[in-house]
């Protein structure tokens, strides 16, 4: 059956209309600001300023702690840690994220923690959701960590950069980070330094890691 070069046209023309909403679909997807991290985003430095403190003055008792071999027991809110990442990550020598990742935040939950960043580009820019779950293994100073899924905006997807950036984010650090072999890079086994220097040299061992909504508890023995 012949077919006309107008029916032709029109066909051509509404397939590519079709592909246009889809691709403008899948970019309104990809740009979508998830509540939890915009809610993060938009709050002042201000509002962090007591938590921020407070975060401070723990520091600085787990560091006397450990000058005097004292056991840890200490508990970190979401507040705190999001009020460090809000305004004392930025431009610190010592800690540095990768080009093109900013504004990280962390949501604690019970069974699962989200990490919250934006990746920014020339011409683009997504929020990236990991959502994952954290706990402590058998092996010594060993915490497994699950990705569960990652969202760009509110799309679905298999991020290889995120992947790479986490791995090479943990070696700068002096991680010791391993993926766990057949998962994908699904799981991960990171193993926290058992020896640490505050004056002198000191053993830790962390005995539990109790996560809740909106906060992490955190014990270990110090030798």
């Amino acid at each position: 059956m012949k077919m006309s070069w107008r029916k032709f046209f029109y066909i051509l023309l509404g397939l590519g209309v079709l592909v246009i909403l889809v691709a403008l679909y899948i970019l309104h997807l990809i740009r979508a600001i998830p509540e939890e991290y915009g809610k993060e985003l938009r709050r002042p430095p201000s509002a962090y300023s007591e938590p921020v403190q407070e975060l401070m003055d723990t520091v600085d008792d787990i560091e006397k702690d450990l000058r005097l071999g004292y056991d840890l027991n200490y508990r970190l809110t979401q507040e705190q840690i999001n009020g460090w990442l809000a305004t004392q990550l930025k431009g610190n020598s010592r800690v540095s994220l990768p080009s093109g990742i900013e504004s990280p935040r962390l949501i604690l939950g019970t069974k699962r923690q989200t990490v919250y960043f934006t990746i920014v580009g020339s011409k683009f820019q997504s929020a990236i959701s990991i959502q994952l779950s954290c706990t402590l293994t058998d092996q010594p100073n060993t915490v497994e960590l699950k990705i569960e899924s990652i969202h760009a905006g509110s799309l679905p997807i298999r991020l290889k950069r995120v992947f790479d950036e986490i791995e090479s984010a943990m070696e700068r650090s002096g991680v010791d980070f391993k993926w766990k072999p057949g998962t994908e890079r699904t799981v991960a086994n990171v193993r926290i330094p058992s020896r640490v220097r505050v004056k002198r040299e000191r053993e830790l061992q962390i005995t539990d890691l109790d996560f809740h909504t909106g906060s992490v508890h955190v014990t270990a023995e110090v030798d």
